[in-house]
């Protein structure tokens, strides 16, 4: 015996089902001027593109060509592969290379930091990428801990005189009061550049 059709569907089944629609606002963009440790250039941060997770409902497509269309010639990605399939987009990385989008994938688990053999890597990326004037961006899922974090980390990383906290209170004007999440990303800064 067949069950009726109203329980032949799981309370399980995958969001990719419903008729929910993608958001049409244009993703989110802050960019963090890079004056006061004498460069000339801005960092891009945002939450994650194309990102399908509980309430939000990004398209793909859409961000990757307003990413390309504002110009982003280098993405930085934090999330780990297993993020990337769990908020739907696993093949992001994929589609930055057909955007002709250069994507240094450093993943970076969700609430953790990066050592710092990784971390001193993504410095010297991010200044390569800066010092060569490429529009450069870099997200992780929300972009708020793992992003702002790099983002301070660089602030400190080009400069003598930017102290820790004064990183992180450029990043929480940037970006609000969540960023820089955790006090293991405020002692992860400490630890780095505490001199």
């Amino acid at each position: 015996m067949k069950p009726p059709s109203s329980m032949q569907t799981s309370e399980f089944d995958s969001s990719d089902e419903e008729p929910i629609e993608d958001e049409q606002t244009p993703i989110q963009i802050s960019w963090l001027p890079l004056s006061r440790v004498n460069c000339s250039q801005f960092l891009g941060l945002c939450a994650l593109p194309g990102c399908k997770f509980k309430d939000v409902r990004r398209n793909i497509q859409k961000d990757t060509e307003e990413l390309k269309s504002y110009g982003i010639q280098d993405i930085f990605v934090f999330c780990t592969r297993g993020e990337l399939s769990k908020y739907r987009v696993p093949n992001l990385l994929d589609l930055y290379h057909q955007y002709g989008i250069i994507t240094h994938h450093h993943p970076i688990p969700d609430g953790g930091t990066p050592d710092i053999t990784s971390c001193c890597e993504i410095m010297e990326e991010l200044e390569i990428c800066l010092k060569n004037n490429r529009k450069t961006l870099i997200h992780c899922y929300g972009g708020l801990g793992r992003s702002c974090l790099v983002a301070a980390c660089l602030l400190l990383y080009l400069s003598d005189t930017v102290s820790p906290q004064q990183a992180i209170d450029s990043l929480r004007d940037l970006r609000g009061s969540g960023a820089i999440q955790t006090i293991k990303e405020i002692e992860k800064l400490l630890i780095l550049f505490s001199f």
